[in-house]
């Protein structure tokens, strides 16, 4: 079982009622009259976007809107339905308040029929009444990439060769199986956990016609395509961030190196990452490098209060307040803190989440 710090689980749903094509019937002893929840694999890069199925609401069911995420008062009796175009993979959740944490169980698809799952303790541990289809394909792939997903661990900087062997292996297996929306799932699984690599370009287009019609795969490559134009190698875009800021490419002319730091007030790492910030900024401002914070914040209350947490870390460099959404719209910034390292004429040299040791490197690698 997966233990994850934060729970974020989020569903598609519609207020429209159609056919049920999908019956759940859930048992979870551990849980009477506490609620779990059902959504989206965890990760990062927005895949939570990806999710395409309705799900019908009872007495039982409740939402919280600013997740769009599903929450199930167990009880005697817990009938999930709904309706879903083609598979889609899940995780079944447990907040805990005490610990100001959660639980995650292992992948399971949701998919057309009915089945039954029996959530066997608290670590979300769950067995189904039967395997349906997908799910089959699904272990039968995993036990096939097991020697690749050994080398791999999520939500680190991995070495771009071990997650291009994983990609090669799923490329044999698409080329064979070109209508797998496990495959499909399986690189965008990778994405979230490992962050962009060329290869899911590569792989994608080998998929059918039936997967490529599908609303995931087509937000899925929107998002493949706009990585893949601001990644390392790509030249950083114009940002009209407010209406008195911007950063453009005439920003990173006068310096070696501009180091630009996406940062909010509601991310505790990113503050937590400021002195840090200004030690890199006092050793390096003589060398030619010039550091830039833009803030996700775009209330008065919020921008306040991150202008009072850079009075407090004595930041002097740039900081501007990313009102337009810019970053979330030209870079795909899905989180915080996300780093990134522009050369002289505007070309990503590195674009890291909250690894400063890494980017430190990759400056000291510039600079000599």
């Amino acid at each position: 079982m997966k233990r994850i710090s934060q729970i974020v689980l989020l569903l598609s749903f519609s207020i429209a009622y159609s056919q049920t094509n999908f019956k759940m019937e859930i048992s979870a002893p551990d849980f009477e009259k506490d609620s779990i929840s059902i959504g989206p694999i965890m990760g990062m890069g927005g895949i939570h976007t990806l999710y395409k199925f309705v799900v019908y609401p009872d007495k039982n069911v409740r939402f919280m809107k600013s997740f769009n995420s599903a929450f199930i008062r167990i009880t005697d009796q817990n009938i999930l339905t709904g309706n879903i175009e083609y598979p889609q993979p899940i995780l079944f959740s447990y907040f805990n308040p005490v610990e100001n944490g959660g639980y995650g169980s292992d992948v399971f698809f949701i998919e057309k029929g009915n089945y039954k799952i029996k959530i066997n303790d608290k670590n979300m541990g769950f067995t189904p009444d039967s395997d349906t289809p997908t799910n089959i394909e699904y272990k039968k792939l995993k036990k096939q990439l097991e020697i690749a997903d050994k080398k791999l661990k999520p939500f680190v900087d991995n070495n771009a060769t071990n997650i291009e062997y994983k990609e090669k292996l799923l490329r044999n297996y698409i080329t064979k199986n070109p209508n797998s929306y496990v495959a499909f799932w399986e690189i965008v699984s990778d994405f979230s956990k490992y962050g962009f690599n060329r290869s899911y370009v590569e792989n994608m287009p080998l998929f059918s016609k039936k997967i490529k019609e599908t609303f995931s795969y087509q937000e899925f490559d929107k998002i493949l395509k706009l990585e893949n134009s601001t990644n390392v190698g790509a030249t950083f875009p114009d940002l009209i961030l407010n209406s008195s800021d911007k950063i453009s490419k005439s920003s990173f002319s006068d310096y070696k190196l501009t180091l630009i730091d996406y940062w909010a007030t509601t991310c505790k790492p990113c503050i937590k990452d400021l002195p840090k910030l200004a030690s890199l900024y006092k050793n390096y401002k003589t060398k030619g490098i010039q550091l830039i914070s833009v803030a996700d914040d775009t209330t008065k209350e919020r921008m306040d209060r991150a202008n009072k947490i850079l009075g407090e870390n004595n930041v002097t460099w740039k900081n501007y307040f990313d009102l337009n959404k810019e970053f979330p719209k030209k870079l795909h910034a899905t989180g915080y803190p996300l780093q990134i390292l522009v050369d002289q004429n505007g070309k990503i040299i590195a674009r890291k989440f909250g690894e400063l040791d890494e980017i430190t490197a990759e400056i000291e690698k510039y600079i000599q």
